[in-house]
């Protein structure tokens, strides 16, 4: 996976997947020492961070990435039907605190931070990107090794409506080319609100570098460009189809929480044939919802270049060699 000259690896970890500098979380150490779970040959990516600190619902330790919960309450999974739901929200201290631990920057091997604004408006979401390509053109010099930036423009748990960012995506992307330093590669998010046909669009723009898709979905939803992926059960799955009334609102109201896992895939596959079928010739990665090996496959015939794994590393973790193996065997990237 070749961006502006800079290789990355076939398989990305989902951001936040393994936390903000790839210590992971408390339960993959068991997994890692008996064997099943190995992330050799993925690349990393970073949890989303927005420009100030955030407190999210997902309470932190004094070092500003371990949960202090054991168990989150702003994640619900689901083993048996493979898949979660979360309202982390993206908790964060912030862009500066991340660069001032200097984590990134001992880093070898080209990695992506992502980023993502929650600000109230889209004037005050544009902005604070900007600051945020400021801030890492200033700081540049510091890495040993070469990085790229993720926007995310998908979360559905900021508080931001997912269906109002797809229609920033062009004025971050025209300001990007302004503000960011040229060498740094640019891969822009999607959620399932992002149309296809919009997506093509977008990723006409000279500073995007890849797409990935998709994020996950917000519960109760179901994208109008789906035309073959099969409704998620909600009701049969959380017992209610009413986002006030998910697993997440309960818990934290005003966030019905997003889905990812199994019943995320069909809309992953579904959208890349589209935004392929669309006339996109740029790069794009293809994830969540990718728990088997033969997932790889799928992604390949839909017209992915790379493969995102996230949720499998909590849902399917001895499937993820696998999938890494078998992305290297047949993408091309």
């Amino acid at each position: 996976m070749k961006l502006r000259g800079i290789y990355f690896p076939l398989v990305s970890q989902a951001s936040g997947a393994t936390n903000f500098f790839e210590g992971g979380y408390w339960f993959h150490w068991p997994l890692k020492l008996l064997g099943l779970l190995d992330l050799h040959g993925s690349g990393f990516v970073s949890k989303t961070s927005t420009l100030p600190p955030r407190p999210g619902n997902m309470p932190l330790r004094s070092d500003g990435t371990t949960p202090r919960e054991l168990v989150p309450r702003c994640i619900y999974v689901d083993r048996r039907n493979l898949l979660a739901l979360n309202a982390v929200s993206l908790s964060g201290l912030g862009l500066e605190f991340l660069l001032n631990t200097g984590k990134w920057q001992k880093r070898a091997r080209p990695f992506k931070i992502s980023l993502m604004s929650q600000a109230p408006t889209p004037e005050a979401r544009l902005e604070e990107i900007q600051e945020s390509f400021s801030m890492l053109n200033a700081r540049k010099r510091e890495f040993k090794t070469s990085f790229g930036v993720q926007l995310n423009g998908s979360c559905p748990n900021g508080g931001v409506d997912p269906k109002d960012l797809p229609h920033e995506a062009l004025p971050i992307l025209d300001m990007a080319g302004r503000q960011l330093d040229p060498n740094i590669p640019l891969e822009y998010k999607f959620g399932p609100d992002a149309h296809p046909q919009a997506v093509a669009k977008i990723a006409k723009h000279k500073r995007c570098d890849s797409i990935h898709g998709l994020n996950t979905l917000k519960f109760g939803d179901y994208p109008v460009w789906a035309r073959k992926a099969p409704r998620v059960k909600w009701k049969e799955l959380f017992g209610t189809n009413d986002p006030k009334q998910s697993p997440m609102a309960k818990r934290f109201p005003g966030f019905p929480g997003g889905l990812s896992g199994a019943p995320l895939r069909p809309f992953v596959i579904e959208w890349v044939r589209m935004v392929r079928a669309a006339g996109v010739t740029k790069h794009i990665e293809a994830g969540d919802g990718f728990l088997h090996e033969r997932h790889v496959d799928e992604a390949k015939e839909a017209g992915a270049d790379s493969v995102s794994i996230g949720s499998s590393l909590f849902l399917n973790p001895r499937q993820v060699k696998r999938m890494i193996r078998r992305a290297y065997l047949i993408l091309n990237g």
